[in-house]
């Protein structure tokens, strides 16, 4: 039988594969096996606001807080349950108890990089809450119905492109909102309800005033600026460390892989076909897409460790082992000058 931690490993594992079904069911497993750990808790509660359960999310910020209060936890750890109380009461529509969460999680951890942008955020919406004098009917804790959409990522090394894919939305449905290190999506879909996007934080930091978004028959397109040219995201969200320098235009120009042949001629004929990164950007991402999990985690490691220069779906190839950098015949490989 595994363990909780086993178990809590696995959840974390889905989650960053963004399969918020299955970590779903693996932290509420954990969480029959130790439900007094907050931590769990805390990450159960951050899936269930991916996945649009606010209520559920709020329920487990909440215990984890009570627990953390009780017990007399460990003060980074009552400031991250802070902060997800915060969050969800801020998502809920309830700006003054959010504030209060946010100051608390920012007097025990002044140094999380979230709160400005979460303190901020929740401070704009405060003027506009006027309650009433008298409620005409019982308050209610009901939450939107859980809507979910399709959303993928690619890069160049200028921009970060995330793609949302939902169809035949009027141009004043979507609202985003772009800060140094997290992006905000809020969507009004056509068949009512809301679509919410949150990434917070943000792998690296980006430039909100020359970051973009346009919305198209099939999808939203939200372009984000990288603050760091040439740095290649090995995450969307989350801790991602210093990032590794992606290799030059001109080699990822110059490298045609010989069994891709066919897909290069599929996007050729396509009447709006991308050029240049553009077009192997989109390569990569068809590839990707419809790849099981260990190619998935081939075309990453192998990516990444090899500076773009090599790119294998062969996971027992790579798996256990460093991918080298492997420039095209007539280049050689030199070190990124930040």
């Amino acid at each position: 039988m595994s363990t909780a931690a086993e178990i809590y490993a696995k959840a974390n594992d889905a989650f960053f594969d963004d399969d918020y079904d299955e970590a779903l069911q693996l932290f509420g497993e954990a969480i029959e096996l130790e439900p007094t750990n907050a931590d769990f808790l805390l990450r159960r509660c951050v899936v269930y606001q991916k996945l649009n359960q606010l209520d559920h999310a709020l329920s487990d910020a909440s215990k984890a807080l009570t627990l953390l209060e009780t017990n007399q936890g460990a003060r980074s750890l009552l400031a991250r349950a802070h902060l997800q109380q915060g969050i969800v009461l801020h998502r809920l529509g309830r700006y003054a108890e959010a504030q209060r969460h946010l100051e608390n999680s920012k007097e025990l951890n002044p140094a999380e990089k979230t709160l400005v942008t979460w303190i901020r955020k929740n401070q704009e919406k405060i003027p506009q809450v006027t309650p009433p004098i008298v409620p005409l009917q019982p308050s209610s804790t009901a939450t939107p119905p859980s809507i979910r959409a399709r959303h993928e990522w690619f890069q160049n090394e200028k921009n970060v492109t995330v793609e949302i894919f939902i169809k035949n939305l009027q141009q004043d449905a979507v609202q985003v909102e772009f800060y140094d290190q997290s992006l905000s999506v809020v969507i009004r879909m056509p068949t009512g309800g809301e679509f919410s996007l949150e990434l917070d934080p943000l792998a690296h930091e980006i430039v909100p005033k020359d970051s973009s978004f346009k919305i198209l028959s099939t999808k939203v397109e939200i372009r984000l600026k990288k603050k760091m040219d040439g740095i290649m995201w090995g995450a969307l969200e989350g801790n991602d460390g210093q990032g590794q320098p992606m290799a030059s235009s001109e080699t990822t120009k110059a490298r045609q892989p010989k069994n891709w042949d066919k897909l290069v001629k599929e996007i050729d004929n396509d009447q709006d076909k991308p050029e240049g990164e553009a077009a192997l950007n989109a390569l990569f991402q068809q590839i990707y897409s419809n790849a099981d999990d260990d190619t998935k985690r081939a075309m990453m490691k192998s990516f990444v460790e090899s500076n773009g220069t090599c790119l294998s779906t062969n996971w027992s190839e790579v798996g256990s082992k460093k991918v080298e950098t492997r420039p095209p015949e007539g280049m050689i490989a030199k070190k990124y000058d930040s």
